[in-house]
């Protein structure tokens, strides 16, 4: 491609990782390495996260691992919505108000995603197709799971081999193929080619398959009064599978699904290729924290052991989740163009229109869609300070 309006011109310099001429700053346009040195750190730039260059990579942040084209000003307002929610439960529980409690856990991080969904108007040419072939199709095989398990698995106190194969390891590889199942019916549509639309594709079946498991499985609670039981328990319990489950649920599917993106839609300039975070090793994690997830639920009685438990696994899982969508970012792209100036939505200086921001270095497929498409010319606007 041909440099195009004022890109042209810009006193270039030549990245010293990737080797085209880019308009000068402290990340390259074209590759996002770090204008620093020639050294391998600053080509992989693990201090800075391609979707949020504000953060390393190997950070379990859960905002901007999940919610990637959510600009850097709004992610506090997540992060506060998220953990006024959590305290909404545990006062629900603390009032003994059980049912509602349930509910609220169920539905908090679904609830959370649609809205970032419609903030960022992601997919705002089909959104109906993305929710309802994403979270309304993982929304539908939750029931189902629900209904089945109980078939299945009948509840006992003997922890026996066969059961923790069933429900442990059979059951747990079970439910992550089926919150595949709405993503991969999106997986050939050209318009979704990027590896943040797996990504997206991913946590959004995960979170409606989670919340749908909640409910229905939780169902005999939520139409009978309960009695007794600590309240403690309940909250760590609600904590466990409302939270900390679909944060694991969500993390290891869209592991998979940013993976498979990358690999199918072939938009990689094979410049991180790995075999420790491609398709093949992403797919045996996520299946590992499942399975392994599943067998401590049936052998883990100490609710504080399992809500430790599943906080590990999902630090484990949302690292792995940035590792790969970091490369992929760094990875996927066309050849050097240096579009008109437009202000970047992260850092709000005015620059080049490029894979990277020069300033700040997040890519720009991260932007929010709706500001992606109103990028225009900005002689005018002020660059932040």
């Amino acid at each position: 491609m041909s440099d195009m309006n004022s890109g042209a011109q810009l006193p270039l310099e030549a990245c010293p990782h990737c080797g085209e001429l880019v308009p000068p700053g402290r990340f390259c346009g074209n590759c996002g390495a770090h204008l620093i040195a020639d050294a391998d750190a600053a080509r992989a730039r693990y201090h800075a996260y391609a979707a949020g260059p504000h953060e390393p990579v190997l950070r379990p942040a859960i905002v901007t691992t999940l919610f990637p084209h959510l600009p850097h000003r709004h992610t506090h307002l997540f992060r506060d919505v998220l953990a006024a929610g959590v305290v909404v439960i545990a006062l629900l529980c603390a009032l003994r108000l059980f049912t509602s409690a349930t509910v609220a856990a169920a539905v908090l991080l679904p609830v959370l995603y649609l809205l970032y969904l419609y903030e960022v108007e992601v997919y705002e040419r089909a959104p109906l197709l993305v929710v309802g072939a994403t979270f309304g199709v993982g929304a539908a095989l939750g029931v189902a799971y629900a209904l089945v398990v109980p078939v299945v698995v009948h509840p006992s106190v003997v922890v026996t081999a066969g059961s923790v194969l069933v429900s442990g390891v059979l059951l747990a590889a079970v439910a992550q193929l089926l919150m595949l199942v709405g993503p991969l019916l999106l997986l050939r549509r050209v318009e979704f080619d990027e590896t943040l639309d797996g990504l997206t594709f991913g946590v959004s079946s995960a979170l409606g398959f989670t919340m749908t498991v909640i409910i229905a499985g939780y169902w005999h609670v939520l139409t009978s009064p309960l009695s007794g039981g600590s309240v403690v328990d309940v909250i760590l319990g609600l904590l466990q599978i409302g939270i900390l489950g679909a944060f694991v649920n969500a993390a290891t599917t869209a592991l998979i699904t940013s993976a498979l993106w990358l690999r199918v839609h072939g938009h990689d300039r094979g410049r991180f290729h790995a075999a420790w975070h491609g398709l093949g090793a992403a797919a045996l994690l996520a299946f590992v924290v499942q399975i392994v997830l599943g067998v401590l639920q049936r052998v883990l009685t100490i609710e504080v052991s399992a809500v430790i438990a599943w906080a590990v696994a999902a630090a484990v899982a949302l690292v792995a989740l940035r590792v790969v969508v970091h490369h992929a970012l760094l990875d996927e792209g066309a050849e050097r163009a240096i579009g008109p100036d437009s202000v970047c939505a992260e850092c709000h200086h005015v620059v080049p229109t490029m894979l990277f921001c020069p300033v700040c270095g997040v890519a720009r497929s991260a932007a929010p869609k709706r500001m992606s498409a109103a990028s225009a010319p900005a002689a005018t606007a002020e660059a932040a300070p």
